[in-house]
């Protein structure tokens, strides 16, 4: 997997093509699966629905950074830097406190959720239980499914990953059908069928990692794990308030039925994301792996291709739009068709902030997400207000590429005032 800066494009492709050929297709057969039972979906789901699913799965952006605690990112940090020992005892360690430490946050979340929307958004007509309940309860039950993808791609066993991931998506979108399409439950069936596969997977996962269970857990290294995560942790969910906050600004509105609208357009974009997640688990231990190297020449070209990819499939997208909306939801849905456009241009916005993100960890500048964050959640609450208040729902299609195009500056502007800082004291040092 070792990248020699003088390699042209050509051999770079050849010699990754395999690993992205498994990666690509271990997202691209659950994505065609979700499309051809797309049609179903809508069918049995009205603008409402769409729009209860979408205001209660927007709190996941803010939640599953909290009650995961990022400790997948503490792990692709560590890994070329242990032992195959050291590995196992962080593994363990990592594993129980997704167990344990993620089950105690998600009931601090529920309770903290329910009292926001019982005393700060008792205007809302939406209903709260179950759906509080079934979205924040898939979060927990996500983590060891999470782990063991993370785990498998930096051991770059892409055959392992790609039929884990596969039979995730089977299994999730046969669940979809059940309780959508069949059952006709409506937006409580598309919440209930991710939490159910999510047990499932949780539980099997468990198997898998019991040899890992019977390790005494590390409490140093928790402390060590956390102390890394928690500036990371507070970043991402204040991430919130560039995907996410959209739909509880908009739910404010009152016009659900438009919302549904605007919920299924930015979902039916969101498809590209699968390109940008195959894409992206190829070349993420080799980001790593080129900042560890201070390989510039790789890295660049590494986020050559990860940007030029998915930008090419963004604008075939959005050339297309039309007739990918009328067939996904067997034209029920073709006022989403503008509010889909608009949220294409964000897939390659927050392709290139992630990715800047992903350099930005592996430099072990763990702070600048965290004041980055804060800084753009602030300028992305005003944003989102005037661009809300102005333009309504197409203004919440625009501020989200917006607010990955404000995260990404910021996240660049602090790299290089870290470095500055950092060249200033090592003269400083040479000079004493």
């Amino acid at each position: 997997m070792m990248l020699l800066s003088g390699e042209n494009f050509g051999t770079i492709l050849k010699r990754y093509s395999s690993s992205v050929g498994l990666y690509f297709f271990a997202s691209l057969i659950p994505m065609m699966l979700n499309l051809i039972t797309n049609p179903l979906i809508a069918i049995n789901m009205s603008p409402e629905d769409y729009a209860i699913v979408g205001f209660y799965s927007s709190f996941t952006t803010l939640l599953s950074p909290f009650i995961v605690f990022y400790m997948f990112h503490y792990y692709t940090k560590a890994y070329f830097e242990c032992n195959e020992e050291q590995r196992i005892r962080l593994r363990s360690t990592i594993i129980k406190s997704l167990i344990w430490f993620s089950g105690l946050l998600s009931i601090l979340s529920i309770s903290g959720v329910f009292c926001y929307l019982k005393y700060c958004n008792g205007d809302s007509d939406l209903p709260i239980f179950p759906y509080l309940i079934l979205t924040i309860m898939a979060i927990p039950f996500s983590g060891l499914f999470t782990f063991r993808q993370t785990d498998l791609k930096m051991r770059r066993e892409s055959k392992t990953f790609f039929g884990f991931t596969v039979s995730n998506g089977l299994m999730l979108t046969a669940s979809n059908l059940f309780f959508v399409a069949c059952l006709k439950w409506g937006a409580v069936g598309k919440l209930m069928a991710p939490l159910v596969i999510n047990i499932c997977f949780f539980s099997y996962c468990i198997y898998l990692y019991r040899k890992d269970l019977k390790i005494d857990f590390d409490w140093i290294l928790f402390r060590k794990i956390l102390k890394f995560c928690f500036p990371l942790t507070i970043a991402a969910m204040l991430g919130f308030f560039a995907n996410g906050y959209d739909k509880v600004f908009l739910e404010r509105l009152g016009n659900h039925t438009e919302m549904g609208y605007y919920v299924v357009g930015v979902q039916i974009a969101s498809y590209i994301n699968v390109f940008q997640t195959a894409i992206g688990s190829t070349f993420q231990p080799d980001i790593f792996q080129a900042i560890a190297e201070k390989n510039r020449i790789r890295l660049t070209q590494i986020i050559t291709m990860l940007v030029g990819s998915i930008s090419i499939i963004a604008i075939v997208f959005i050339l297309f739009c039309p007739y990918i909306i009328k067939i996904l939801t067997a034209g029920r849905y073709m006022m989403s068709v503008e509010y889909a456009r608009i949220s294409a241009i964000s897939v390659v916005a927050s392709m290139l902030y992630y990715t800047m993100s992903q350099i930005t960890i592996a430099k072990g500048y763990t702070l600048i997400p965290l004041i980055n964050k804060i800084v753009s959640s602030i300028l992305c609450i005003v944003m989102f207000s005037v661009m809300i208040t102005s333009f309504n729902y197409k203004g919440a299609a625009w501020g989200l590429s917006l607010s990955f195009v404000i995260s990404l500056v910021g996240n660049i502007i602090l790299i290089l005032i870290f470095e500055k800082l950092q060249s200033g004291k090592s003269q400083n040092f040479r000079h004493k």
